[in-house]
């Protein structure tokens, strides 16, 4: 089954390196303030409960009763009164007779499982912290995202982003992660280009494919 990336047009190319620009999307972070591998790892395990279902969906108040009634002679609306039963008056006296049905409201929450995306990205937004983010599908709005059950988990559209792009192989380590930015780095300024975001570094494969068939890249927006 193929995995949902955000698209782009590749507006030039050098090498391993490209310029991007890309279509709008929205992502789901998370801040966590630990090394490298141990953000990315929580980061990714708390992300992913949320795709997996750890979150209710956003849905109107469904109501188990009407709380007005209709006057059918003259379409006025009566409100609703209490108490919870009602009284019928017949020769012998009175009989109180139980509601059918509570006037309650409802609030109907259910969890919604969403298809996994690629990439996984990291960035360093200050010493020994790392946003880790996940790409939503394109189906979904900010508003028909389902609510996250981990208060930690923000969303953002990125808009109108222009970046530049270098692609590696292997297992995206701490270590290989920074040769790359660095090389990124080098490129942009014999360029002069100038980096307006914090270099990302996105993983596109599970865990399970070896290293030398993952495929990896940093971006950062110019």
């Amino acid at each position: 089954m193929a995995i949902e990336s955000p698209t782009y047009n590749v507006e030039s190319k050098e090498g391993n390196i490209e310029i991007r620009k890309y279509d709008d999307y929205i992502v789901a972070q998370v801040d966590l303030e630990a090394d490298y591998s141990s953000a990315l790892s929580n980061g990714f395990s708390i992300l992913a409960g949320y795709i997996f279902g750890g979150n209710h969906k956003k849905s109107k108040i469904s109501m188990t009763a009407p709380v007005t009634g209709e006057n059918l002679i003259e379409s006025e609306k009566i409100p609703m009164t209490v108490p919870v039963t009602e009284e019928a008056i017949n020769e012998g006296g009175s009989e109180k007779i139980p509601m059918t049905a509570p006037v309650t409201e409802e609030k109907v929450s259910e969890s919604e499982k969403i298809d996994m995306t690629a990439p996984v990205a990291a960035e360093e937004i200050k010493g020994h912290t790392y946003r880790i983010s996940f790409t939503m599908p394109s189906k979904y709005t900010l508003e028909s995202l389902p609510e996250p059950n981990d208060k930690r988990i923000k969303f953002k559209e990125e808009k109108n982003n222009r970046t530049a792009v270098i692609r590696f192989s292997g297992r995206a380590k701490e270590k290989l992660a920074q040769k790359e930015i660095q090389e990124l780095k080098t490129w942009l300024k014999e360029k002069n280009i100038k980096a307006k975001s914090n270099f990302i570094v996105a993983q596109y494969n599970n865990p399970l494919v070896p290293g030398f068939l993952r495929k990896n890249e940093i971006i950062v927006k110019i």
